[in-house]
């Protein structure tokens, strides 16, 4: 195994370390590989645990890529006294049924049918202080939810329900204000717009006021409000399951109908007479069973934001109808282990989340009723898996309380302060930790009425002050993130954000491999540009995916990074994070798909408010080289390689210490404009290009945030070069840039 290989299995085992120092080792146990589980395709599932990964959570889930045509897999396990054990499967992953010690161990993979091979074997360690988390039997799982009294919804014997209506006075009697103000209203007609999107929007609307109504009936059982839920649910199982919302055609809006029946089926129980249960039994069957079939193939492919989100619903929803539709069975013993496999497939041990941080609260909060109504019907704890567990760090680095906007993939411009506080409370209350609850009691604006709060555990009342000894910085490995703050729990902080991801430019990630954010009081500052207005439109395709809207390089007019493929990736070979400092260093040649032999960028950032990025770019070929910087506000050209940028009180100055010969340009326009009404606002987009092509060039730019370009007191700063690279000398601070190393004076 080269050295990289190795970091990122070494980066994996030290993610969870609160100021770590994280480079490349040499291990002569561990690969190189070339054997039965390396494929070519990087949409197939992994091989988890990684190689020479340290896992937090015992057992782990094992996946690995199939193998062509019908086969059997046995998993050998050896344990750290040399002892083995083995399970056979026919799918490509496996729930190990029993907690392992700590410790190191190693697992191959046989095949046998169409494909007979072994594989190599592989190692992960068990870490001293992992969570267990044994996934029962699938047939437990079933005849748990089969025997638990309704609703299955919430724990039997923790008054939930009277807890609801007792404590939460503000927001249930809003929520019945709001039922009772619909009731002479007429049900939802069947959507049949030629608008997906639009029919989508109609069934969300309708789930919310069914589902108020219903779970205003479990709460008071006052007839009234059992009839406005009667009315619209018998309305909803009468939809035409072939039509306009059939899961071929409209996937997410199937989706809803089905999860609201079933909610709704579980909280009107003792409402419903058997005749009228069976109809919408019925309507839940013919909703889910494509649903189940689809998402089976998860397994092997399951790199899918809408699927993977279905995936745990059909667990779920199969744990609420278990015992009243035969097809039950299967969602439960089949789709909800698949599900504890692939809880997220954007992330791993670490928690992180690689599709993106709007994608990552919008997932999460679609996840956590369905989290919940797992665990009280069937007794599986998903707070206990290590990703789920983990989550709350990675929301809390990535969009801490006061940021402006959060940061990388599609939607990442979006102020969702509402749904941060209510997905961040509702997270807490599933997943609670002393991070969890500080970020959730930091967060202000939720609606209260929304069921991800509603069906949580009880309201956390009491303190929950930051957590001593948090680092200011962290790296999730994983998803090649790195977040770097001058306070974390300062909603005014300076704010620094790193990518180099595994995940490439796939499905909601851009083409931004090696690129960072910059924020501060609240504003944004040098920030990715574009606006989501809609998925694969002009200005997706044109402008929001292209590797020119971000803070990174591009040459010869704005060529990029390839786009929409996990194969364009990147990753971050080395992170080290000090009460004074913190820096990264990402490689993305694999992003240039080919055009480029070197693409290495290291960002440091010395605490409160200065930033340096070298860059240091090749190719076979002589390119003009662009170094890319975007603002909300015109940026003020100050020299000839010094600009500064401005949004409000927030204002940052660049200047480019060495470099090519450049010339700075800046415009505000963008290949495809974006659509919307109002039109979104402008946005300024800078590049400092180089005047001439040359196969190899190297950036050292330096930003002092909070800072102006003019008069400022600040020390002036230098870089000269030295033996292998480059030294800043930036008054009190000297940075030394060599390769893959930096030193900090």
């Amino acid at each position: 195994m080269n050295a990289r290989d190795f970091l990122r299995c070494w980066l994996l085992a030290a993610a969870l370390t609160p100021l770590a120092v994280l480079a490349a080792r040499a291990d002569t146990a561990c690969g190189p590989h070339s054997d039965m589980l390396v494929r070519s395709d990087t949409t197939l599932a992994p091989v988890r645990p990684a190689e020479c990964a340290s896992v937090g959570q015992t057992p782990p889930e094992f996946t690995w890529p199939p193998q062509d045509g019908d086969n059997t897999y046995t998993l050998t396990l050896t344990r750290p006294d040399g002892k083995t054990e083995s399970r056979t499967t026919k799918a490509n992953w496996l729930l190990w049924d029993h907690a392992l010690a700590p410790g190191r161990y190693s697992w191959r993979i046989k095949s046998s049918g169409a494909s007979t091979q072994t594989s190599d074997p592989r190692s992960f360690t068990i870490a001293r202080d992992a969570v267990p988390f044994v996934v029962p039997p699938p047939e437990a799982l079933l005849q748990r939810a089969k025997q638990t009294p309704r609703p299955r919804t919430w724990r039997a014997g923790d008054d939930a329900l009277k807890h609801l209506k007792s404590s939460r006075d503000a927001a249930f009697r809003s929520m019945l204000e709001e039922v009772q103000n619909k009731f002479p209203a007429e049900v939802q007609p069947e959507p049949s717009s030629g608008s997906i999107e639009s029919n989508y929007e109609d069934t969300v609307a309708e789930q919310k006021r069914t589902l108020s109504a219903a779970l205003a009936w479990a709460v008071t059982h006052e007839r009234r409000y059992g009839d406005d839920a009667f009315r619209r649910v018998m309305a909803q199982a009468r939809w035409n399951t072939q039509g306009t919302l059939a899961y071929k055609t409209n996937d997410m809006a199937s989706r809803t109908v089905a999860w609201t029946l079933a909610l709704a089926y579980d909280w009107l129980h003792d409402y419903l007479h058997p005749s009228q249960k069976a109809v919408v039994a019925a309507a839940i069957r013919e909703r889910v069973q494509p649903m189940y079939e689809e998402v089976l193939k998860l397994a092997a492919y399951p790199y899918d934001s809408h699927g993977n989100i279905s995936l745990t619903i059909v667990g779920a929803i199969g744990a609420l109808m278990a015992g009243d539709i035969p097809e039950a069975d299967a969602w439960v013993t089949q789709a909800l282990p698949l599900a504890v496999a692939w809880t997220s497939p954007w992330g791993w041990e670490d928690g992180g989340f690689g599709n993106g941080t709007a994608q990552a609260f919008w997932d999460t909060g679609s996840n956590l009723p369905a989290w919940q109504v797992i665990r009280s019907a069937t007794g599986l704890d998903l707070s206990k898996k290590d990703w789920v567990r983990n989550h709350g760090r990675f929301l809390a680095y990535f969009v801490p309380p006061g940021s402006p906007s959060g940061v990388f993939g599609d939607g990442l411009e979006l102020d969702l302060h509402e749904v941060w506080a209510r997905v961040g409370k509702a997270y807490a209350r599933f997943a609670p930790s002393p991070l969890a609850r500080w970020y959730a009691h930091s967060q202000r604006g939720e609606d209260e009425a929304r069921f991800e709060l509603l069906m949580s555990a009880q309201r956390d009342g009491g303190a929950a002050p930051f957590p001593a000894g948090s680092p200011g910085a962290a790296v999730f490995p994983s998803i090649g993130w790195a977040a770097m703050h001058s306070d974390l729990q300062d909603p005014k902080r300076v704010s620094v954000y790193f990518k180099s991801s595994p995940y490439g430019s796939y499905n909601h990630s851009h083409a931004d491999q090696n690129s960072f954010v910059i924020h501060d009081k609240g504003r944004r500052l040098a920030f990715a540009s574009g606006y989501y207005d809609g998925y694969k439109t002009a200005h997706w395709n044109e402008w929001y995916h292209q590797t020119r809207a971000a803070n990174a390089i591009t040459f010869d007019g704005g060529r990029g990074q390839g786009l929409n493929d996990r194969r364009f990736a990147g990753e971050i070979t080395r992170f080290e994070s000090t009460r004074r400092y913190d820096y990264a260093i990402g490689h993305a040649e694999k992003a240039y798909d080919g055009a480029l032999t070197k693409a290495q960028r290291t960002i440091v950032y010395l605490r409160p408010d200065v930033v340096l990025v070298h860059d240091i770019v090749a190719a076979p070929e002589p390119h003009a080289w662009e170094w890319n910087i975007h603002a909300a506000e015109r940026m003020e050209r100050v020299g000839e390689r010094t600009v500064e940028l401005r949004n409000g009180p927030a204002r940052l100055c660049l200047e480019m210490l060495a470099a090519p010969e450049v010339a700075f340009e800046q415009s505000n326009r963008f290949t495809a404009p974006p659509q919307g009404n109002p039109p979104p606002r402008d946005q300024w987009h800078g590049v400092f290009q180089a005047a001439s092509p040359a196969k190899d060039a190297e950036f050292v730019a330096l930003m002092r945030v909070g800072a102006s370009c003019a008069h400022d007191g600040k020390p002036s700063a230098a870089a000269s070069r030295v033996p292998g690279g480059w030294r800043v000398d930036l008054g009190q601070a000297r940075v030394t840039l060599s390769g893959d190393a930096v030193k900090v004076e």
